[in-house]
């Protein structure tokens, strides 16, 4: 007999407790969660303790409720179940901006399956009640009910304890050998857009052999990697990725479904990153991705041993497609794996992954009117099944074609319904009677057979090998985007939407089109409607439909058709044919019958559109499919023009991609009109827009500015990037894109000059600001890009210069500018912007972006009149972190201050699986942030390293901060950023976790984000902190570094560049500097050092270096 997944996980955490099990991604594709089996095991043990102190127990039934990006609480939350022998309940988290829509379904769970508790994040738990009291006032003011949450007892799975090491390993064990093969496991309920999905018993029985199924059909093993994005609570995520991993020991790699809609492209990176074996999704996850593509991706998908789809139809053009656009990256189309399954079966019924999937071909006339695949005759049209693989015998599953009517088994090739006989099929719906489940999950054949079978209601049919072919469905469920809809619950949404439709006359049918399932209705009028002798009201009952089925379903419809009385085809008994009024659609005499043809809304007569409303017009009219951007309407919310949550992602990407101006998808469903929409993309009206800073008179500097110039050398103090180029460039293109962006950003046309002893900075021209130059095939590289640097001219310009390199086949582009225009965060936006404008040259559309953040600016005049009035509150504090001796080793009042030439570097980095271990550290029940960790550690090396009690540590800020000046600073370019000292008490008494805590309640004290302290230094010049010790050590903590631009343009290579300084040019920071980043899950440690200052004779930066490893592995 199988093992149970309690007993694999008590061999797992004896036998391989520390390999990594688990990694969630967030929407930047950065790691920011991971676990191995331990600790699954300890959090999960912690999770049972939690739900005992609520009173729950075994048997009780648990609600799983969590946002689609918490992955690991989660997964604590549902093993933590497991152990307690609670059955868990996954469901969908309400989306707190549409409860009333959602709450009925979770209320309904809650009812059926009699939870009483429910875990979930705190975080989500707080947004969503404070969306419920914000629901429940708007809905009083109109009068109406509001939709009510569920009585349940709510507990936070992020704040349970982890239980220790061995009291986890010992409830494991008593789980093990008290639940047997018949206890119940999990709910899994059924996904349909029903107001009542039902939930199937899943049994550790149900679920061992189900879990063996799939690990033997589709080749997952201890050395596979399994990457995806299908929700958690979905029986895809859940049996196919989740329990899978700790089943095989395979790790799982997930992220959000938010993050792949917006983000398809995701998707691979993560395969290439990761090396992934195995991924998922349904039909449409493949075409999305596709969708996604830009030219210039690279990935290598060459360890993808199966990608399986299931959750919907299979179409052999997706194949193609797929493998086809995907073929560059090395995609092997025989990892394709077609498989069949239900949620009724656990989740895997059959599918064979090593060969690509089996083809059939048929007549398809023959098939729809007689229900059999024979080979089609010439110019007859062909349809063509994909098949799901041969059932596996040795495990005893058997799949068998019935005629649903004689419970006989059809002959190869002829349609049935699809039954299925497996150990993985469960026992039954959750509350259903002993007579109702028998119907469905214990049917039987009328031959003698003693064999119980699960009634699908899928049509297909068996080839003459046994392999399964998936054809159609009894009832005419429409799959779109894997989500069940039901016609007849969509029908009726489909008549109350306006007056004028006939009551019982609509119908909903799924076409496919370009590969993907679509909605189509039809709808007949009533007859007193037409014959009334006013205008027939097709446009208003069109739009009331659209708005119907997209808020009914969340789908939007393909297409809508509206009919005179009685011109649907119906039964003798007078049912209308939803079959029947598909085939005629696909013949086109549906279309040809409907009244005034297809949608077509009136265009709206207004003057001609400004860009920004055309371009979103065109992007709008592409997604809901309208030929004429003219027609769709400025002044209706986008939600009523029937995008569904998939549409509205696209959208929100479209305009990312067209414009740069990044607009929250949801934001799109929260009544947003074409016509607002352009106002908030940034360019609708040039009258609209923020009134333009003058491009004269003097701009004050900044106090990161004025820092700079006071070191001197300030001509030749600049940051660089070498970018490799994955598309031609031309140097033309590059000129007009970089023209472009210096347009953008005024702060790249500054020039400094001295007036009257001091410094002052004007707007000079566009192009005397930067300059593109290209070169090909040269020797040596550095020379070059040296004089690059000298070239620049901070004084009379350029402050940015180009060059452009042409190696071979490939191309490299240069980019330097001037530290006292830009900072490292600038940089960034830099590169991505430069992409986005060379996308548009390729295009030939106008090279126009978003209207950027607040202004450089007007970010200095805010620095400048913030140091003079509320810095000044701050100056307390500041004295007060100065106000330590500094080490033995240097003081700043009385060394020289340090050079270029005085510094030394090294470069060391923590592995992946030592960053994912930082990523979990916690303090106080909550993970640290990784900054915060990588600080202490240094903390506590540094005090130790130089015998010293109360250390000042520099630190930096962005600068960009919101709360503290209220400026949109995000998309910025300038020198914004901005440091500070604090002070850390002696930690030689402390635990690490004890110098943690405290580490991160100082940061919690600083004020004003930490720029009012360079605001009184050097812009107040105030004399208490100009006197004070400078600190002797600079931790800068840099975040997660990009590893390609937006489209794929451009990709940085880890050139030694960074800064480039005159040799005698004196630098910001101390003798001591630690500079953190993280590239791809590698922890980079930039250490940078003057020997003379610290009287270092040889060999102690690794002793430093090593002091500061060990005190992060005592975290």
């Amino acid at each position: 007999m199988t093992a149970s997944l309690l007993t694999t996980m008590v061999d797992r955490l004896d036998t391989a407790p520390r390999a990594p099990l688990y990694s969630f991604l967030d929407r930047h594709g950065r790691e920011h969660e991971s676990a191995d089996c331990e600790e699954v095991v300890r959090r999960a043990a912690g999770v049972a303790d939690l739900l005992e102190s609520a009173g729950a127990g075994s048997g009780d039934r648990v609600l799983l409720i969590f946002p689609p990006d918490d992955g690991l609480d989660f997964v604590a939350s549902f093993f933590g179940c497991l152990l307690l022998g609670a059955i868990a309940v996954p469901v969908a988290s309400p989306d707190p901006r549409h409860l009333d829509r959602e709450l009925p379904k979770l209320r309904h769970v809650a009812a059926d399956s009699g939870a009483r508790v429910a875990l979930t994040h705190a975080r989500y738990r707080a947004l969503s009640r404070l969306a419920s009291v914000r629901d429940g006032v708007t809905s009083r003011l109109r009068g109406r009910e509001t939709a009510s949450w569920p009585e349940l007892s709510w507990l936070p799975a992020d704040r349970a304890a982890r239980a220790s090491r061995s009291a986890a390993a010992d409830r494991l064990a008593r789980a093990a050998s008290a639940f047997g093969a018949d206890h119940t496991v999990y709910l899994q309920y059924t996904s349909g857009s029903t107001s009542a999905p039902k939930g199937v018993v899943v049994r550790h029985a149900n679920l061992a052999h189900n879990l063996e199924l799939i690990a033997r059909n589709t080749r997952v093993d201890g050395g596979s990697v399994l990457v995806g994005w299908v929700p958690l609570f979905h029986d895809m995520g859940l049996a196919g990725g989740i329990l899978n991993a700790m089943h095989t020991g395979a790790r799982c790699i997930a992220f959000s479904p938010l993050t792949f809609l917006a983000e398809p492209r995701l998707w691979l990176e993560a395969i290439d990153r990761y090396r992934g074996t195995h991924i998922a999704a349904p039909n449409f996850g493949y075409e999305y991705v596709l969708r996604g593509l830009r030219d210039g991706d690279a990935f290598d998908l060459s360890s993808l041993r199966a990608s399986l789809q299931g959750g919907e139809p299979m179409l052999a053009a997706t194949i193609d497609r797929f493998a086809a656009g995907l073929a560059p990256m090395r995609f092997d189309p025989a990892s394709f794996c077609n498989v069949y399954g239900m949620a009724e079966a656990v989740l895997f019924v059959c599918g064979r992954v090593g060969d690509k999937p089996t083809l059939l071909h048929g007549d398809r006339t023959v098939l729809d009117r007689d229900g059999r695949i024979v080979p089609a005759a010439p110019g007859a049209p062909v349809v063509t099944l994909v098949g799901s693989g041969v059932p596996d015998a040795e495990l005893g599953v058997s799949v068998l074609a019935v005629d649903p009517v004689t419970r006989r088994p059809q002959p190869p090739h002829v349609v049935g319904e699809l039954w299925v006989s497996s150990a993985s099929v469960s026992s039954g719906y959750w509350g259903r009677t002993g007579e109702e489940n028998a119907a469905t999950f214990a049917a039987r054949l009328a031959i003698d057979d003693e064999r119980r079978f699960l009634r699908t209601g899928d049509l297909g049919v068996i080839g003459t090998d046994g392999e399964v072919f998936v054809c159609g469905r009894l009832k005419d469920l429409i799959i779109v985007g894997g989500r069940n809809i039901y016609p007849q619950d969509l029908e009726a949404a489909v008549v109350a939407a306006d007056p004028a439709l006939r009551p019982g006359n609509a119908v909903a049918f799924g076409v496919h089109v370009d590969g993907v399932e679509r909605v189509v209705v039809a709808a007949e009028l009533r007859r007193k409607v037409l014959e009334s002798g006013e205008p027939v009201p097709l446009d208003r009952a069109r739009s009331a439909i659209r708005a119907a089925v997209a808020a009914h379903s969340g789908v939007q419809c393909h297409e809508i058709l509206l009919m005179k009385p009685g011109s649907l085809p119906k039964t003798t008994s007078g049912k209308l044919q939803r079959g029947e009024c598909a085939r005629r659609w696909a013949g086109g005499a549906l279309r040809s019958s409907a009244l005034a043809g297809p949608v077509r809304a009136k265009p709206e007569a207004e003057p001609a559109a400004p860009y920004v409303l055309w371009l979103l017009r065109t992007e709008i009219a592409a997604a809901v499919q309208l030929a004429d951007p003219g027609a769709v309407p400025v002044d209706v919310p986008l939600r009523d023009l029937g995008l569904d949550s998939l549409g509205m992602m696209d959208l929100a990407r479209r305009i990312e991609d067209r414009t740069g101006a990044h607009v929250p998808p949801a934001s799109l469903s929260d009544g947003l009109t074409v016509r607002t929409l352009a106002t908030l993309v940034g360019r609708f009206e040039p009258d609209e827009a923020a009134p333009a800073e003058p491009n004269e008179g003097e701009v004050p500097l900044s106090a990161a500015q004025v820092h700079a110039l006071q070191l001197g050398q300030w001509n030749w103090w600049n940051r660089a990037v070498l970018l490799d180029v994955h598309r031609r460039l031309t140097p033309e293109r590059l000129h007009r894109a970089v023209s472009a962006l210096v347009e953008r950003h005024e702060a790249l046309r500054l020039r400094v000059r001295r007036e009257d002893g001091r410094f002052a900075q004007h707007y000079g021209d566009i192009e005397g600001s930067f300059a593109v130059e290209s070169v090909s095939e040269p020797g040596e590289l550095r020379p070059l890009l040296d004089d690059q640097h000298r070239r620049l001219d901070l004084e009379n310009g350029p402050v940015m210069r180009l060059l452009l390199v042409a190696a071979g086949a490939g191309q490299r582009l240069f980019l330097t500018v001037n530290h006292l225009v830009m900072d490292g965060v600038t940089l960034g936006i830099l590169v991505d912007e430069l992409d986005r404008l060379c996308q548009l040259d390729e295009r030939d559309a106008p090279l126009r972006l978003a209207r950027a953040s607040a202004r450089f600016a007007t970010y200095s005049r805010w620095m400048n009149d913030f140091a003079h009035t509320g810095a000044v509150a701050d100056l307390d504090f500041w004295r007060a972190q100065l106000d330590a001796p500094p080490p033995a080793a240097y003081d700043s009042r009385i060394h020289p201050g340090v050079t270029m030439k005085d510094l030394a570097s090294t470069r060391h980095h923590l592995t992946p699986d030592e960053t994912r271990a930082l990523r979990d550290v916690r303090t106080g029940g909550r993970r640290s942030p990784i900054a915060t960790t990588l600080l202490a550690a240094l903390v506590r090396t540094a005090q130790r390293q130089w015998g010293c009690g109360r250390l000042a540590v520099k630190l930096s800020s962005s600068g960009r901060q919101a709360a503290v000046h209220g400026l949109d600073l995000s998309r910025t370019v300038g020198d914004l950023h901005c440091s500070f000292p604090l002070a850390f008490e002696d930690s030689s008494a402390q635990t690490p976790a004890e110098t943690l805590a405290a580490v991160s309640e100082r940061l919690s004290l600083v004020p004003s984000a930490g720029m009012s302290f360079d605001c009184l230094t050097y812009l107040n010049g105030e004399k208490g902190i100009l006197d004070a010790p400078a600190p002797t050590l600079w931790f800068n903590f840099q975040g997660e570094l990009p590893t390609r631009s937006r489209s794929g343009l451009f990709s940085p290579r880890d050139a030694p560049l960074g800064d480039m300084w005159d040799p005698e040019c004196g630098v910001k920071q101390p003798p001591l500097y630690l500079e953190c980043s993280i590239v791809e899950g590698v922890t980079r440690l930039d250490w940078y050092y003057s020997p003379r200052h610290l009287r270092w004779a040889g060999g102690e930066i690794d002793e430093w270096v090593n002091s500061f490893r060990a005190e992060l592995r005592r975290r």
